[in-house]
């Protein structure tokens, strides 16, 4: 999900591709050409095959677990030359709506979608709310509100927490917290 492009005018000027992973060239990524996708093997980019958004993404292991709007995909590295990652699609039914709600366990993660709080690894994405199916669609979608989804993880206490704007109430930001 990266802004390129000429930058002198603003933002503005520069283009959004929502679906792009970019890469540096081996070696040192501040090199002035480390990006330069113009030039083989001095880095680069590798678009997702979908009109999704990526939304958040974490760490299992060596393995990126990617979050975009409805989806849930990893980027695998390949190790080619040219084009050194891969996408693979771990599921088509959930992704995740908020940027700040990835839990990240050793063997999983744990995230906010629209449809579901949902549990990832490399190989699957299933529901992991079943006991409290419809929570998910209490979170405020209007203002903004699914942004504003964020957890965190309480390692003393072996508690998750995830606070959010309820959408019952006409508040803006969060008063309510799942812990899980």
């Amino acid at each position: 999900n990266t802004w390129e492009g000429t930058t002198g005018l603003g933002q503005t000027a520069a283009l959004n591709y929502f679906n792009r992973c970019r890469f540096s060239k081996i070696g040192d990524p501040v090199a002035a050409d480390s990006f330069r996708s113009d030039q083989f093997g001095k880095g680069g980019f590798i678009d997702a095959p979908t009109n999704e958004e990526i939304v958040t993404v974490g760490f299992i292991k060596n393995t990126l677990i990617v979050f975009f709007e409805r989806s849930t995909w990893q980027l695998r590295y390949v190790g080619e030359y040219g084009l050194p990652f891969l996408w693979e699609r771990v599921s088509s039914d959930f992704g995740s709506e908020s940027t700040c709600s990835v839990i990240r366990f050793d063997p999983l993660l744990l995230a906010v979608g629209d449809k579901a709080i949902v549990k990832a690894n490399a190989l699957t994405v299933e529901r992991n709310d079943l006991q409290i199916p419809d929570l998910v669609f209490q979170i405020k979608n209007a203002e903004d509100g699914q942004k504003r989804v964020v957890g965190i993880r309480n390692f003393q206490k072996e508690l998750i927490y995830w606070c959010y704007p309820n959408g019952e109430f006409k508040r803006k930001y969060p008063n309510s917290v799942i812990v899980y």
